[in-house]
């Protein structure tokens, strides 16, 4: 989906280990620098293509509302850059200073600062993090399902003294430091109010309308949030870590990336988080600018629509029909024209960023048009006298007359692509098939997945309830070091949250389940290949792209490290001005 997880532009390689966070404030020089030669003060200006879609770690779809909740919200750990090697991430605290397991690993232990406050001036305490915990197990199965993918097998917290939390797992888990690394921790006083009988209210909050009565305790506060504007983020005074460096970071929301990069070739704005793939040759002919490129981890794809009770066009359920379609699509003329080369194909669910965890073995996909009309015919779906293939009249439960092959692949507008130029060229290979699809702008990332999961109102995950309004969606997912994310999206208990496929598949959750709680690297390795490989021969999504991240900055300005994007609260507070 469109970067629905994390901005997460990591290398490929992380290492999973636990180191202390250095806390506490530097003291400042007289020349205006921090005593260490980094210049304070100033106006970080960031322009984006992507938007903060809400503050509420319940309910958000965008990579820029993920960024922003790490940047207000304490988290137990975070990652940095390791001193050994700066392409490489590794744990560190974020709120808590240390952590051990018990020797049966089902217990963590979590030493927290002390004397730390949020924003409003309330202690905070161990007690905050036991409640956001319980509170999202307790409703993981509907109204905090998004935030819950991070507890998996988490039974219960407690709080055994203000700056000691414990998480009791139900048994061992393999990957509690990166599952933890992407929870939120809120405060119990503000959010408790908003339980009400169900947890719904939890879901339904809209903390970024009503400033004023929004509780931070991270790096920085919100004084100013417009969707699609500018969201300006000041440093927080009691921050219980490194204080930021700019007097004040704002994040401004482009519709035109022409403008955006004029802005920032005039000055006008001093950072890019991504430049479009059609300028960055121009850009990088700027002595001004500095430009980055680091591994990418957002990927695209055609999104299947999987459910086995959707009612329309069942043909499209069958792997075989969407493995001939996929063939006859160009990834390398998409990689060409639309990402200027700055991209690769891509066969798994959770990307290259995954590193090894990835399944080498899948496909590749085979680009062969004559192959995919063959598999057509040998299928049965005939075309008619106007060269559009027939699907067959269907009988039982969902009987549908015999009716063209003719369907509309749904994208949103908040796409950091040429997404028009991709459906080109999906529809330049179907033409030659004899399938015939339009394109349907489904609007911005949220009321584009309201299409998907057949509108949030409606949507039962209980009973099965939605995935029926849709047919085929072009999107993409930004993904996670860690698999486990990616590979929890197409599980059950993600329906009416992360799911975009509405998939049902008892045996596979039954694995998601397993390489949760397989402590062996290597063998929760060989399931999560034997999971990546069931998706791809079910063809729940037909994988295009993983496209290269490519951020630019002013020289004026250091200490930007695109690598920490959607990992470290550093990456909004290590920026200074170049003195």
């Amino acid at each position: 989906m469109n970067a629905r997880r994390f901005l997460a532009l990591a290398s490929v390689t992380a290492v999973l280990v636990a180191t202390g966070c250095g806390g506490g404030s530097s003291t400042g020089g007289g020349d205006g620098t921090d005593g260490g030669g980094v210049k304070k003060g100033g106006i970080l200006t960031v322009g984006t293509t992507n938007y903060i879609d809400t503050l509420n770690p319940f309910n958000y779809i965008e990579a820029q509302g993920y960024n922003a909740m790490m940047m207000i919200y304490p988290q137990l750990i975070q990652y940095k850059l390791s001193a050994e090697d700066p392409n490489v991430l590794e744990f560190e605290g974020d709120w808590a200073d240390t952590w051990e397991t018990s020797p049966d690993g089902k217990d963590w232990t979590f030493k927290l600062k002390p004397d730390t406050t949020w924003s409003d001036g309330k202690p905070m305490t161990a007690e905050d993090a036991a409640w956001t915990i319980n509170t999202t197990v307790k409703y993981a199965d509907t109204f905090t399902a998004v935030a819950a993918a991070s507890l998996a097998h988490v039974k219960s917290a407690e709080a055994t003294d203000p700056t000691t939390l414990v998480i009791h797992y139900e048994q061992p888990v393999g990957n509690v430091l990166p599952q933890l690394e992407t929870f939120f921790i809120l405060p119990q006083h503000i959010w408790k109010p908003l339980v009400g009988s169900d947890g719904k209210g939890l879901k339904t909050a809209h903390p970024e309308q009503n400033l004023d009565s929004l509780v931070s305790g991270g790096a920085f506060t919100i004084e100013k949030w417009e969707k699609k504007g500018t969201t300006v983020f000041k440093p927080a005074p009691n921050y219980y870590g490194p204080p930021a460096n700019a007097e004040a970071v704002a994040l401004v929301f482009y519709t035109n990336a022409d403008s955006m990069i004029s802005d920032l070739r005039q000055g006008a704005i001093q950072w890019v988080d991504q430049v479009p793939f059609e300028a960055i040759d121009v850009v990088k002919k700027d002595a001004s600018i500095q430009v980055n490129e680091v591994p990418g981890a957002e990927t695209t794809n055609i999104t299947w629509n999987s459910n086995p009770n959707k009612p329309k066009n069942r043909e499209l359920l069958d792997p075989e029909v969407k493995k001939a379609l996929s063939m006859c699509i160009d990834r390398d003329k998409m990689i060409e024209v639309v990402f200027n080369g700055y991209a690769s194909k891509v066969e798994s669910i959770v990307g290259h960023i995954a590193g090894d965890m990835e399944n080498p073995n899948l496909g590749p996909l085979e680009y062969n048009c004559d192959a995919a009309n063959q598999k057509l015919d040998e299928l049965g779906y005939t075309r008619g006298t106007d060269g559009i293939r027939m699907a067959p009249a269907t009988t039982g439960q969902y009987a549908q007359e015999a009716h063209p092959m003719r369907y509309e692949i749904m994208q949103p507008t908040s796409l950091d692509f040429n997404g028009e130029r991709m459906f080109d060229i999906v529809k330049e290979g179907w033409d030659q098939l004899g399938v015939d699809v339009s394109l349907k702008i489904g609007g911005d990332a949220a009321a584009a997945y309201e299409i998907e999961v057949g509108g949030y109102d409606r949507c039962d995950a209980s009973k099965l309830i939605g995935y029926d309004r849709f047919d085929i969606a072009m999107w993409d997912w930004v993904g996670y070091i860690d698999p486990d994310f990616q590979l929890s999206v197409v599980t059950v208990g993600q329906w009416c949250s992360w799911s975009d496929t509405g998939w049902v598949n008892e045996e596979y959750d039954k694995l998601y389940q397993k390489q949760g709680t397989t402590i062996d690297q290597e063998a929760r390795k060989q399931i999560a290949y034997e999971m990546q490989q069931i998706v791809y021969d079910n063809v729940l999504y037909t994988q295009l792209t993983n496209h290269v991240s490519v951020d630019a900055h002013s020289k004026k300005w250091d200490g930007i490290e695109p690598l920490l994007n959607g990992y470290s609260k550093a990456y909004y507070a290590g920026p200074h001005q170049v003195g």
